[in-house]
């Protein structure tokens, strides 16, 4: 299964809910309806969001960002 992540529009509710299953469609939060978003859409706009959530657990989630780094061989 594939981490799918949907996020609510509601502005004064903001959620973002991870591992969500694909035909669930309310917000836990607010009842709202919720979004699917793909991976970069979520990097780009939603990472840094403080209402992220883990459907399973509805625990707070906080996926860290892939670090890139570069080394040089001398």
């Amino acid at each position: 299964m594939e981490n799918i992540v949907k996020v609510c529009p509601n502005p004064h509710c903001e959620a973002v809910w991870h591992n969500i299953p694909k035909s669930y469609t309310k917000c836990n939060n607010c009842n709202g309806r919720v979004m699917q978003i793909n991976v970069d859409t979520y990097l780009k706009k939603f990472v840094n969001n403080w209402f992220q959530y883990d459907f399973k657990t509805n625990e707070y989630y906080r996926p860290q960002k892939p670090l890139i780094q570069l080394s040089l061989n001398i």
